[in-house]
């Protein structure tokens, strides 16, 4: 489906899309290891449900299993369309001025549709009983829906009974915190991919100071590799302390 179409404009990803976020690309812990397995099985034509639900705390990796899936499925000429769920209730709410039959009916006849961020239809009546109608049809046709959330699904606030059970149809796995052993082996692979030397006292440091997420360890590689060019030093202790001002 085209990024042209001005209805989907902004809301679809064409895929394969951005190559980075693949199976093989994704670093798998103790935490992660069920909902990846999930995660390839579900694209196989043998896979024994047809709805699957990620649910975790943010940037453990539940968008880049969703986008895996999409660019694992369109390399088997499926047609994968992926939301996010702001997107979707701005599309699907009471003021969506008559778009909504018309994205309904979309969403209702492709082989994949990937929910991201699902928590955001809390509280929307108009939106829930839209995601109602598109997964009872792409299930009546033997299609597949991934979802990913921050809670589990049974959890959910202000969110319709009948829609929960639909989340709950087929497989929920979480994705739990990052471990050292991978938060080690992300901060490699990312200093790896942009050709920056962290020695391993650096990578120790790093252990004992930084978040766990995804999102604020990549970003700390990015601001020690510009730190590192523009000084024209190597990455010490010293230098990661004084560019991320931590202690």
């Amino acid at each position: 489906m085209s990024n042209k179409d001005p209805l989907l404009r902004q809301l679809i990803l064409d895929f394969p899309s951005q190559p980075e976020y693949s199976f093989s690309n994704f670093i798998v812990s103790d935490g992660s290891k069920i909902a990846f397995d999930a995660a390839r099985q579900f694209c196989s034509d043998s896979s024994s449900f047809n709805t699957l639900y990620f649910f975790g705390s943010k940037n453990l990796g539940k968008t880049h299993l969703l986008l895996s899936i999409g660019n694992q499925s369109a390399s088997m000429n499926k047609k994968v369309l992926y939301v996010h769920g702001a997107d979707f209730v701005k599309k699907t709410d009471e003021s969506s001025n008559g778009s909504s039959r018309e994205f309904v009916s979309i969403l209702s006849n492709i082989d994949l549709f990937l929910l991201d961020a699902v928590d955001c239809i809390e509280g929307k009546r108009t939106s829930q009983e839209r995601l109602y109608l598109i997964i009872n049809s792409l299930i009546e046709k033997e299609k597949k829906i991934a979802f990913a959330g921050n809670f589990n699904p049974a959890k959910l606030k202000n969110t319709e009974n009948y829609l929960i059970s639909r989340f709950q149809w087929g497989m929920s796995t979480e994705l739990k915190p990052i471990d050292d052993k991978t938060t080690a082996k992300i901060i490699t692979k990312l200093a790896k991919d942009i050709r920056l030397i962290l020695p391993e006292k650096v990578i120790e440091y790093l252990l004992t100071r930084m978040p766990r997420d995804f999102i604020s360890i990549k970003h700390a590689i990015t601001k020690i590799n510009q730190a590192s060019y523009i000084k024209k030093k190597k990455v010490t202790v010293p230098l990661v302390k004084e560019t991320l001002n931590l202690p």
